[in-house]
């Protein structure tokens, strides 16, 4: 069990530590170019955009991976691809719509600008590509072949690279930079589809079914919407600062926090390769799984105590990387450094609790996780500004691992059956 993990664990942190460089490179060039401001508006882009990520994700992944040891055929992978591209063209369609919407006060600067929302029109295109991909890696998952998940994310990212440096030398606006994420998440897509059809012999032409699709959404609506609820406290905070404070204000946040995003993917690394051998562990010995569940505990906590650490020191090196107009950002990741341990024990109960078939307790942690932060960033995010959105951030994930430790220790929804596969992306 422990050298399965361990592999696939290995294999996409080994994919993360090529990509995660490539995206700090990107990071690096953005800011240095765009500066806060423009680099304020390109995290406004994303944020937004990210949103609809999520409700294309919807736990699908899960059930998929719950209903195919079922299935005697392929066609619930390509329901799974029919699906997700119906969804994924409607919330592009929904995205682009919205943004037009979006408020802004041009004698403050204060919202989403035009150049904003045109950003947001062409960065949609990311909302099917990313939504396809997903339905990739559910595949990958369900066969435990990170490694190949690993790749098409590393050749994608590169394509990004490339892109991102012909803006940079060509001096282009902020559209190439958000473009670049577009044929990057093609490049994903490609790939992966690619692989499958050579590795495996399966068919990826998306299928549509009544039937399937009602297996799917029924199956994965309580995921889904704690996913929503958590995306929305995850989240909500730029959206706030994007209100109150001018778009360099976002672009500190959001450097710092895409520091401590990459650093997020670890510990879903780990859960992501350690589910599959816990779930069924927990039908087979439940002594073990109790033994199982508690080492792994403490190799988390060892683990985001180390790379808190690690992101303490990074903090002190933005202001070399990115320069001095930078350094407000340096404050930021080193209080978003102290939550890591919390994100860490959450994402391992978080699947613990499908484990035991009480997924949808998940619905009320997120719930109430989310009233509060938006509460907390509303009264405090006018005032502080983004160390605020640090700080809550922080406090907002301790709530929501209390929370969670609450939900597995009641015996609510306790169940010996076979419990569903969490989804394969988690925050």
């Amino acid at each position: 069990m422990f050298k399965k993990v361990i592999y696939n664990t290995a294999s996409q942190t080994l994919g993360k530590f090529v990509t995660a460089s490539s995206s700090l490179l990107i990071t690096i060039l953005i800011g240095r170019t765009l500066g806060p401001a423009g680099y304020g508006d390109f995290t406004k882009v994303f944020t937004f955009v990210g949103y609809f990520y999520t409700l294309a994700d919807f736990g699908f992944n899960a059930i998929y991976i719950k209903l195919e040891a079922k299935a005697a055929t392929n066609n619930l992978i390509r329901c799974l691809f029919g699906l997700r591209l119906l969804v994924s063209l409607l919330l592009a369609a929904v995205a682009i719509a919205l943004s037009f919407a979006l408020p802004y006060n041009p004698s403050s600067g204060l919202g989403f600008s035009p150049i904003v929302k045109l950003g947001i029109i062409v960065a949609s295109l990311t909302i099917i590509t990313q939504a396809l991909f997903t339905s990739a890696n559910a595949f990958f998952q369900k066969n435990l072949r990170y490694d190949l998940s690993t790749l098409a994310s590393i050749i994608g990212t590169f394509v990004i690279l490339l892109v991102t440096i012909f803006a940079v030398l060509t001096r282009a606006s902020i559209f190439l930079y958000v473009a670049a994420y577009v044929f990057g998440g093609i490049t994903f897509v490609a790939v992966a589809y690619f692989l499958i059809l050579k590795k495996y012999s399966v068919s990826l032409i998306p299928e549509f079914s009544k039937i399937e699709f009602g297996k799917l959404l029924k199956g994965a609506w309580p995921i889904g919407v704690a996913l929503i609820f958590n995306l929305i406290y995850f989240r909500v905070d730029v959206l706030i600062l994007s209100y109150s404070w001018p778009s360099r204000e976002v672009g500190f946040y959001g450097l710092a926090y895409q520091f401590f995003e990459v650093a997020l993917a670890i510990p879903i690394f780990f859960v992501n390769a350690l589910y599959p051998l816990l779930s069924s562990l927990y039908t087979q010995d439940r002594n073990e799984y109790q033994k199982q569940t508690k080492l792994w505990s403490a190799l988390f906590l060892s683990f985001s105590i180390a790379l808190t650490i690690a992101l303490e020191v990074a903090a002190q090196l933005i202001p070399i990387l990115l320069g001095p107009r930078f350094a407000p950002s340096k404050a930021a990741l080193m209080i978003l450094a102290l939550g890591m341990p919390f994100f860490f024990i959450s994402a391992l109960f978080w699947h613990m609790i499908i484990i035991h078939n009480k997924q949808k307790t998940l619905i009320f942690v997120y719930a109430i996780g989310a009233l509060f932060n938006i509460t907390a960033n509303l009264l405090f995010i006018p005032k502080y500004g983004f160390l605020a959105a640090s700080a809550i951030t922080v406090i907002s994930e301790a709530l929501i691992l209390l929370l969670l430790a609450l939900a597995l220790k009641s015996p609510i929804g306790r169940s010996t059956s076979s419990a569903p596969v969490a989804p394969d992306v988690l925050k």
